[in-house]
């Protein structure tokens, strides 16, 4: 409720006494009483904060929460609540609102049970000015005879225009007539509907729509194409959206695995496809400890291709340190935060939001704002819980904006250990510095299992010049209610009491941070217009195998055949050749190319590759293949597709057998609820076996070899290039399929990321895998390696032999082992 408001209290049982306390427990003075014979309770006006309604602790224990919200100070208008956030504001939410808001999403008690509205309702009072939502491509258009419909999202993206909200749009999911590859998560083949539909997507939605997104986390499972085809879709993708609107910024779909070692962030840049964003952006759900790595490889990646002038905005954040949830849910299978996570919960989200901006990003939507639950129900993501009520976060989102929604981050104070401040300047000229003790929120290295308590209850000291214009100080709480500002001493010193939760000490002057915020470089140049030329390959399948996290296009023979796509989106038609660079290419003609404008049918032509000779030394095993179309007096930006020749590769590399045939060696790593590892004479090979009770677990087994024993003492080779080993696997289903397949690279350091490796999943019959090694690994500290899958039935076994690691033969030595198999 906004702060001043009238609350009354229903469906208690006449005659139950009641009374307040806030988020810390404590009781609220004056505010007690019993329902009366309607079940009805008025309660007193209470400040800003976030409370709970008690009854009799013997039988109803608590009755109701209750967030009240402080009115913001310097807001534009809505209709709804008169106010809203500055649109320069940092702070932005998720709301998914057509995905998981839609009726029936949970119980809600408000606007007739209109859940859209109340969503929008709840972000507008909570100060949001900017929100994230969700559009599937294959919904709105399911044939290519009809226009989009748009009905339903336009419907709710005029909730949030009427709020006076401005929303980042996405889409994903591709209609099978657009020539997809699978029948979910896959791009478009066809670039040209992919351009007319984001033509006609920001024609559509005009200026509710603040930005546009195109697509969700390419780097993992949302989509199935290599890097080269996302780059190309999402050059496709932002010519059609500009096309309609010109001055509309426009994002990369996010990136999400920047610290998993991947490639594709490098390759996806190697591709130009910074020339076609405005905006970079990224996902995270890294615990706040682990910001500092991982943006400082996001914007070392954009200064590496001269995009460090870019913003840099994280669409979707937040955070795995509560855990699986702890409480039983109002609906059967979707468990919910226990009140201790809650808590953690609202912890975070200051932290992390803070912990974003020292990091030098712009903007940041938390996810998500209405009930949402994921990894068979045992994930509680909400601000609002499934009964409709919201949890202390919303009071913590709230004061956020409250506070500093309209002020800018200068940096990090200097501050004795333990404790965290960071100096917030407002329009006014006045300071705010955003405080707590450090916990283990700021200090986890990896999610789960993190308390709310103890507190870390630490005193500090700070030395203002002076308050605000010689006024008085304000102090704020983690929810914003007003605490008893303290009072400076003669030297001007203020005593301040930190605990884990951030606090706000508004009214300073004249502080200097001793770690500034870091901010994106300025662009030495305004930007040329992109290429309306797009270049799209098209791999034989029997040909090729795409490896490595989606970012090598392994060729299976000596040769490969691949079609070479050549798409005009301008307004005038083009000519021009095609060129290549870092790998032999037939098929492209030496004459001109004549090219149709505004995505006519593609120039297409069959090609053959090989590997370009180099001299004396032969054919090379990995190459990059490059094209671009150079016509005009200009020249298209790069399609860059890494390569790996592997038949060359076979025939030359030197192998390390790793110990693989002891089960004594290996350790059990599961989540299964039975576990066995054995040697199976049959098939001369390990059995792992894993069985769950619990279908609603997510399952998984990755058994581990150590890298360092004693019978293996080569086992961790410099230039090590790929693991090769045999698999086969069983399950109770006979779709026998998985979620996901991986060799893992565990690190002697527990603070480093685990490297995952993915291979294509197992099948009933014996096959060959190869899983590649990104480039830079130091394998000094890699102690072992897991090797497994995500089954996605609930009795799983997998077989594995002849593990070995691969690399490049020293001279003299081709296809030799450079030891003997170890237990052989």
């Amino acid at each position: 409720a906004p702060e001043g408001a009238a609350v009354t209290a229903r469906g208690g049982e006449p005659g139950t006494a009641w009374h307040i306390v806030d988020w810390r427990g404590r009781e609220v003075e004056g505010a007690a009483g019993a329902f009366d014979e309607r079940g009805e309770a008025t309660l007193p006006p209470l400040p800003a904060g976030y409370y709970q309604m008690i009854g009799d602790v013997a039988t109803t224990p608590s009755l109701a929460t209750l967030a009240v919200v402080a009115p913001l100070a310097t807001r534009r208008s809505s209709p709804v609540t008169g106010e809203m956030a500055t649109a320069s504001s940092p702070f932005a939410i998720d709301t998914a609102l057509s995905w998981i808001s839609r009726p029936g999403a949970f119980l809600c008690p408000w606007n007739g049970g209109d859940t859209l509205r109340t969503v929008a309702d709840l972000t507008a009072l909570a100060g949001f000015g900017h929100v994230r939502e969700r559009l599937a491509w294959k919904g709105v258009q399911p044939s290519p005879d009809a226009a989009p419909d748009f009905s339903r999202y336009l419907a709710n993206a005029d909730l949030f225009a009427q709020r006076g909200a401005a929303i980042s749009g996405m889409f994903h999911d591709a209609p099978p007539w657009t020539g997809t590859a699978a029948p979910r998560e896959s791009l478009p083949s066809d670039l040209a509907a992919l351009y007319r539909f984001c033509a006609e997507t920001a024609a559509a939605f005009g200026d509710r729509m603040e930005d546009w997104e195109f697509w969700n986390e390419p780097d993992i499972h949302f989509c199935r194409e290599p890097v080269w085809d996302y780059a190309a879709a999402m050059k496709a993708a932002f010519l059609g959206f500009k096309s309609s609107r010109p001055d509309m910024p426009v994002l990369n779909g996010a990136l999400c695995q920047i610290t998993r070692n991947t490639p594709y962030q490098r390759i996806l840049l190697d591709n130009d496809v910074a020339e076609y964003f405005d905006i970079f952006n990224y996902h995270t759900y890294l615990p706040p400890a682990k910001y500092p790595e991982a943006f400082r490889l996001v914007r070392d990646d954009l200064r590496r291709v001269g995009a460090g002038g870019k913003p840099i905005w994280v669409t979707e954040f937040g955070t795995n340190l509560e855990g699986n949830s702890d409480a039983e849910g109002v609906r059967k299978g979707l468990m919910a935060h226990s009140p201790e996570q809650e808590l953690v919960h609202a912890e975070f989200y200051p932290k992390g939001q803070i912990g974003l901006m020292m990091e030098g990003v712009e903007r940041a939507y938390f996810f998500v704002m209405a009930a949402f639950n994921e990894r068979g129900g045992r994930k509680d993501w909400g601000v609002l819980r499934r009964d409709g009520t919201v949890k202390p976060i919303y009071a913590a989102l709230a004061a956020m904006n409250h506070e500093l929604g309209d002020a800018r981050l200068l940096g990090a104070l200097a501050t004795p250990p333990g404790i965290r401040a960071y100096l917030f300047e407002k329009p006014d000229g006045s300071q705010t510095v955003a405080f707590w003790s450090e916990s283990p929120v700021d200090t986890a290295e990896s999610g789960g299992g993190v308390l709310p308590a103890p507190d870390f209850a630490r005193e500090w000291v700070l030395h203002p010049p002076a308050p605000a214009g010689g006024g008085a100080l304000r102090l704020t709480d983690l929810c914003g209610m007003a605490q008893p500002a303290p009072a400076p001493a003669a030297d001007g010193s203020i005593t301040l009491a930190a605990t884990r939760f951030p606090a706000y000490l508004a009214g300073l002057r004249g502080l200097s941070p001793a770690v500034p915020a870091i901010r994106g470089l300025a662009a030495d140049a305004p930007a040329p217009a992109p290429s309306p030329v797009v270049l799209r390959v098209v791999l034989e399948p029997g040909d090729f195998e795409i490896s490595n996290q989606k970012t090598l296009a392994v060729v299976k023979g000596y040769t490969g055949r691949l079609k070479v796509q050549v798409w005009n989106f301008g307004d005038t038609a083009k000519t021009g050749t095609v060129e290549v660079a870092g790998a032999a290419l037939s098929g492209l003609p030496a004459e001109p190319v004549a090219l149709g404008p505004r995505g006519t049918p593609p120039a297409e032509f069959e090609c053959v590759l090989g590997a370009d000779p180099q001299g004396d030394q032969g054919a090379p095993i990995t190459a990059t293949l490059v094209l671009w179309f150079a016509g005009n007096g200009e020249r298209s930006t790069r399609l860059s597709m890494p390569l790996l020749f592997e038949r060359h590769f076979l025939d030359t590399c030197a192998r390390v057998p790793l110990p693989w045939r002891d089960p004594a060696l290996w350790r059990r790593n599961s989540s299964a609820t039975r576990e066995a590892i054995a040697f199976d004479e049959v098939e001369q090979a390990l059995r792992f076996d894993g069985e769950w009770d619990d279908a609603s677990l997510d399952r998984w087994i990755y058994p581990e070899l150590p890298l360092a024993t004693p019978s293996n003492a080569t086992a961790s080779p410099a230039g090590a290039r790929r693991f090769a080993f045999e698999v086969k696997s069983a399950q109770d289903k006979v779709e026998n399929d998985f979620k996901v397949a991986n060799v893992m690279l565990v690190f002697d350091d527990d603070t480093a990321s685990d490297i995952h490796l993915w291979f294509a999943p197992p099948i009933g019959q014996w096959e060959k895998r190869y899983a590649e090694i990104p480039e830079g690994i130091d394998f000094g500290r890699v102690k072992a390696i897991r090797v497994g899958a995500n089954p996605r039935g609930q009795r799983c076994t997998l077989w594995l032999r002849n593990l070995e690691i691969l690399k490049p033969a020293p001279a003299g030595n081709s296809g030799e082992s450079d030891a003997e198999t170890p237990n052989e």
